[in-house]
């Protein structure tokens, strides 16, 4: 019994830190509903849904990394909508996508999906697009840099 126990909590140990090593941070219903309020967001904000398995994610998660390098007060925000044990990195590192990472967390999916965004049916790429002042724009698919600086309040580059 006791090394079953010390198997489990070595076992839990290292998800932690396969979870960590990610930077990624789990996300329940409460912290995703704040994370897609508009009231939260004093400057524009881009909070990306992605998968590993989405080709068209990686598209959206380049074009929002160069924005972020482009625009100071752009905030990206990533959220993998996958398990934070299974959740990988090496997209948004091979991609150097910067800002805060989040998986999904204990939570039932649809539970956090329905939190994230009630309108969303889960097709991805999904993107809330925050521009600092109370708006708000939902987009499924891949987003062009215009309709992206549009949203978010952003000028022409």
């Amino acid at each position: 019994m006791k090394s079953r126990t010390l198997t489990v909590a070595m076992l839990l140990a290292w998800i932690g830190a396969a979870a960590a090593a990610g930077g990624f941070t789990a996300l329940d219903r409460a912290s995703a509903a704040r994370l897609v309020d508009p009231a939260g967001h004093a400057a524009p904000t881009i909070v990306a849904l992605w998968s590993q398995d989405c080709v068209h994610c990686k598209t959206n998660l380049e074009l929002f990394a160069d924005l972020a390098r482009a625009e100071a007060r752009l905030r990206l925000v990533t959220v993998a909508v996958e398990p934070v044990e299974g959740a990988d990195a090496a997209p948004l590192e091979r991609l150097a996508v910067p800002g805060a990472r989040f998986a999904y967390g204990a939570e039932a999916p649809e539970a956090l999906a329905y939190a994230l965004d009630a309108k969303w049916r889960g097709e991805l790429p999904r993107t809330l697009l925050f521009d600092g002042r109370g708006g708000k724009v939902a987009l499924s698919g891949v987003v062009s840099e215009a309709d992206a600086r549009r949203a978010l309040g952003l000028g022409a580059p």
